[in-house]
């Protein structure tokens, strides 16, 4: 019974470093990926949330963004989805 207790608290001493060191790396990796993403120049006149909502239907891979226009990549091929409105 005593081993058992023994290895119970080294286990959780152990589980409890691990989460210790774990955070700060999680929470630097996001700072990053935060800092990172508002340097990359987007086109301005897609929204985020359509293309969110086009990456989510069509995936990262096969999704390109132009000046003026969106295509997703379909049989083999390029297809327009959006064009740019001219102001």
């Amino acid at each position: 019974m005593k081993n058992i207790v023994s290895f119970v608290k080294r286990v959780s001493v152990l589980l409890g470093f691990l989460l210790a060191l774990w955070l700060p790396i999680l929470t630097s990796v996001h700072y990053m990926e935060m800092k990172k993403g508002k340097d990359l120049a987007e086109p301005m006149w897609i929204t985020r949330a359509e293309s969110l909502r086009l990456m989510r239907y069509h995936g990262t891979n096969g999704l390109k963004i132009t000046q003026d226009r969106v295509y997703i990549w379909q049989d083999s091929k390029w297809i327009q989805v959006l064009k740019r409105k001219q102001a």
